[in-house]
């Protein structure tokens, strides 16, 4: 399906921490696409456009519902950063979309399967792994997250009520900074990596490029072929 361009109203933020904000958003009845996409809000800034991808971090199905979601970091000296945090709702905003590749193969389907991420790059997993889990997913899932301190952690509860919903999912987070009281790893994301390495599993990064690169080292050092390693990167 090629992607819309579709004029949008924000109807709904949220601060999810210090940097990141939730949006909830209009999208158009024909409006479909596949967990891991994203789309690109289209901007003006000193008379000239300017796309910024963003990746969808809710189900396909809410779009049955008319609204997609958002988990977007304003970054201080950020392109289009600015321009975002002074969104309220009623917003108009001008979106393409969806668009992009990342996404859960058919193959990966018979796999366990294993997600990594830092920061915001858990935003296409929150579309992703509830979305898998509710197709009758029958192997092994596993989500990794990387954040630098408590007050960072984003979508913590939701992804414990999955973990306690089906038996076939676990989620391991771990903070870089800070004091670590409700949570048993004190790190950087690699470590989690480095304790959960599956040679036959697929994995999934999302993050910015050096924490990608990192790890995907890490994988291919341990033995798990490049083939099997799907990565989007922020930056």
């Amino acid at each position: 399906m090629p992607p819309l361009k579709f004029v949008s109203e924000i109807l709904e933020i949220k601060q999810l921490s210090p940097s990141i904000k939730h949006f909830k958003i209009s999208i158009p009845k024909d409006f479909n696409f596949i967990p891991g996409q994203y789309i690109s809000m289209i901007l003006e800034k000193e008379n000239e456009k300017i796309r910024r991808p963003y990746s969808l971090a809710s189900i396909p199905e809410k779009a049955n519902e008319g609204y997609a979601e958002l988990c977007i970091k304003i970054l201080e000296n950020g392109l289009a950063s600015p321009i975002i945090h002074q969104f309220k709702v009623d917003d108009k905003i001008n979106f393409l979309g969806p668009l992009g590749f990342f996404k859960i193969s058919e193959e990966s389907k018979n796999k366990n399967l294993i997600f990594i991420s830092h920061g915001a790059g858990i935003a296409p997993f929150r579309s992703m792994i509830p979305h898998l889990l509710k197709s009758n997913y029958q192997n092994n899932a596993v989500l990794l997250t990387g954040y630098k301190n408590e007050e960072e952690i984003l979508y913590n509860e939701e992804f414990r009520q999955l973990e306690n919903k089906y038996k076939n999912f676990q989620y391991f987070t771990i903070l870089s900074q800070g004091i670590n009281n409700k949570n048993e790893e004190f790190g950087r994301v690699q470590q989690l990596v480095k304790v959960h390495i599956d040679k036959e599993a697929h994995y999934y990064l999302c993050g910015l490029r050096e924490m990608i690169d990192s790890v995907r080292a890490i994988l291919v050092n341990n033995g798990v072929p490049m083939a099997n390693i799907f990565s989007e990167k922020y930056d």
